[in-house]
């Protein structure tokens, strides 16, 4: 049997972390939770995930920030990027890593699932 893919959900507000991971849960990923980008460095030191999707504002150390060290420091996990602001002029940054989809919160559960899943496929 194939074993469960493992994402690493990343957003400082603890009701979405929380819904995002029951559903993704119940489709029978591996989660692992993060509440802003420092956190989920030492998540991503500790083990490796198939996807990382992550929240852009967060306080501490935001989304943009986590994604350019992750690049540095040769992460290849996919990337899929969560933000309330579409025009965010920080996500065409060259340092970023590649990035396999948007979502523009807020956004269906069902749409959230569809790009999860394909990006894991």
């Amino acid at each position: 049997m194939e074993r469960a893919k493992k994402i690493l959900v990343v957003d400082d507000e603890s009701g979405i972390r929380f819904l995002l991971s029951e559903v993704l849960l119940n489709k029978g990923f591996e989660v692992s939770l993060a509440s802003d980008g420092q956190e989920s460095l030492d998540k991503l030191e500790q083990d490796h995930f198939d996807l990382v999707v992550t929240d852009i504002n967060m306080p501490r150390l935001d989304g943009v920030a986590m994604l350019k060290r992750m690049k540095k420091t040769g992460r290849d996990e996919k990337i899929i990027i969560m933000t309330g602001n579409p025009t965010d002029e920080r996500l065409s940054d060259k340092g970023l890593p590649r990035v396999e989809s948007r979502l523009f919160k807020p956004f269906a559960l069902e749409n959230f699932l569809n790009v999860v899943i394909a990006a894991t496929a």
